[in-house]
């Protein structure tokens, strides 16, 4: 029998991604999961903070930052595919940094990798606002060009006494 493809989780650390993550163990519990985090990268949003350095000190400044958010990135997928693995599944952690948008990066994985489906979790939101997806779940739903599963995260309660 032909082993499954794996389901891609993009992972960001917050309640909407813990959330996927959770019900990947109930909807997938069958296939391998990639668990993904995308940084941005920092040379392409911190060049306007590095203005009036030198060309070198700034491109070694902005590298080193890179290789920083490439750490952290790594650091929280494998706190998710731990995550993922005390769930029963059998995960593997990929951290990444991304020079345009992270939509992009998840959907550049998800080729790469040839995944099944992508999963992501949307953000919480109070009622009004629920109906709205983030730039990332949006992006990866309008672009993608495979199964895409969105997981409604924790709601926010507009009125705390509510």
């Amino acid at each position: 029998m032909a082993s499954k493809g794996a389901v891609l989780l993009a992972y960001d650390g917050s309640e909407g991604a813990k959330t996927a993550l959770g019900h990947a163990s109930q909807l997938f519990a069958d296939r391998p999961l990639l668990v993904l985090t995308v940084a941005r990268s920092m040379s392409a949003v911190g060049s306007a903070g590095v203005v009036g350095l030198p060309a070198g000190v700034a491109g070694e400044a902005l590298a080193r930052l890179d290789e920083e958010a490439q750490r952290k990135a790594e650091a929280l997928a494998e706190e998710g595919a731990r995550a993922a693995e005390a769930a029963g599944l059998q995960a593997t952690a990929v951290g990444t940094i991304s020079q345009g948008n992270i939509w992009s990066a998840i959907l550049r994985v998800a080729e790469d990798e040839n995944v099944a489906a992508v999963m992501v979790g949307s953000r919480g939101r109070s009622d009004v606002r629920s109906m709205l997806l983030g730039s990332i779940s949006s992006g990866v739903i309008h672009h993608c060009d495979r199964p895409v599963v969105v997981v409604r995260g924790p709601s926010v309660s507009p009125n705390p006494a509510s």
